[in-house]
C-alpha cells in the first residue's frame, strides 16, 4: 500500500505535466504574456529629462467627466471627526459632498501584461489624479497617474519594462539618478512612499559611494532621496513607478469661496475667545 502511494504522489510522472504549462501565461485569465527584452544600456529618467518631456507635450493632461467605475470604488463613510465613543477628536470636520473611494492598485500586480490608459480622473480623496487602465486581457484597474501620461498611453509593469513615465519596475533595474514614485517599503507590500500630487523620489548612490566607489548600488539596498531630502534605504526587490506624480500644481489651487471648503468636508473655525466658558479655556470674556 505504501509503495502504491509513493508511486502515485512522489513519482516523476507528474514532472512532465508541469513542463507542458506555458511559461508566460496569466493564470487568472489564461492570457498569453509577451516576452520582453531587457534594455542593455538603460538611460536614467532624471528630473531634467522629465521637465523636458512635460514641456514638449502636445496636449496637456485633461480630466475626464465620466462617472467613476462602481466596481472599482466604494462609498466613503464619514464620521464628522468623531471616534468610536462619539467624542470629537478632529475639530472642524463634517458635512461635505458624497465621495467614493477609488480602489487603487498600488502593487501593480498584473506583471508582463501591457495596459492602455482609458482616461484620467479626479480623485476627491487624494491630491493626485488617478488613471483608469485596461489590460490587454480585458481587466480594468485604477492606478496613480504619472505626470505626462495621456489617454492611449501604453503602460507596463515588468522587470524589463522601458524607463518611461507610468511603467513599474523593481529598484534593482532602475538606474541611478532616476525619479520614481509609489515606492514599496517591503517587497510585495504595495507602494507606500511618494503618493501625493507632484511628489517624486530620486535614486542616489550616496551610501554606495561610501561603502565602495565602484558600486553604483548597495548589494541589497538602494538609497532614495525623498521629497523631504531624507535619505532612506529600500530593498532592491521593492517595486517603484517611473516618473513624477501628476497634478503638480495642486498646492496653487484657489478655492475662491467658503462653500468650496464646506463641500470638501471642512467646517468653520471659531476663535476660542469668542466661545463660552464651557467650550474653551479662552472663552467667557465677552
Amino acid at each position: 500500500m505504501f509503495k502504491y502511494l509513493s508511486q502515485r504522489f512522489f513519482s516523476s510522472v507528474y514532472a512532465n505535466l508541469k513542463r507542458i504549462r506555458p511559461e508566460y501565461v496569466d493564470f487568472e485569465t489564461n492570457f498569453p504574456k509577451v516576452k520582453i527584452e531587457r534594455q542593455l544600456l538603460p538611460v536614467p529618467y532624471t528630473q531634467e529629462k522629465n521637465l523636458r518631456f512635460l514641456k514638449n507635450l502636445e496636449t496637456p493632461q485633461t480630466l475626464s467627466n465620466c462617472r467613476v467605475v462602481e466596481q472599482l470604488s466604494i462609498r466613503r463613510v464619514k464620521f464628522g471627526g468623531r471616534n468610536n465613543t462619539g467624542r470629537i477628536t478632529t475639530r472642524h470636520r463634517g458635512g461635505g459632498h458624497v465621495q467614493r473611494i477609488r480602489l487603487i492598485d498600488f502593487k501593480r500586480q498584473r506583471k508582463d501584461i501591457f495596459s492602455t490608459v482609458l482616461r484620467i480622473e479626479y480623485d476627491p480623496t487624494r491630491s493626485a489624479h488617478v488613471a483608469l487602465i485596461q489590460y490587454d486581457d480585458g481587466v480594468l484597474s485604477y492606478i496613480l497617474c504619472a505626470a505626462g501620461v495621456l489617454p492611449g498611453t501604453r503602460l507596463l509593469s515588468s522587470s524589463n519594462a522601458p524607463l518611461l513615465p507610468g511603467n513599474s519596475l523593481p529598484l534593482r533595474h532602475i538606474p541611478v539618478n532616476s525619479i520614481v514614485h509609489n515606492v514599496e517599503m517591503r517587497p510585495g507590500a504595495g507602494g507606500q512612499i511618494a503618493r501625493s500630487g507632484g511628489v517624486y523620489c530620486t535614486v542616489t548612490e550616496y551610501f554606495s559611494r561610501v561603502i565602495n566607489p565602484k558600486l553604483r548600488k548597495d548589494e541589497t539596498f538602494a538609497t532614495l532621496r525623498l521629497s523631504s531630502t531624507e535619505l532612506r534605504k529600500f530593498p532592491l526587490d521593492c517595486w517603484a513607478t517611473i516618473g513624477q506624480i501628476s497634478n503638480i500644481k495642486h498646492n496653487e489651487r484657489i478655492l475662491k469661496k467658503a462653500g468650496t471648503k464646506r463641500n470638501m468636508g471642512w467646517r468653520p473655525v471659531v476663535r476660542g475667545i469668542a466661545m463660552n466658558a464651557n467650550s474653551h479655556p479662552h472663552g467667557g470674556n465677552n
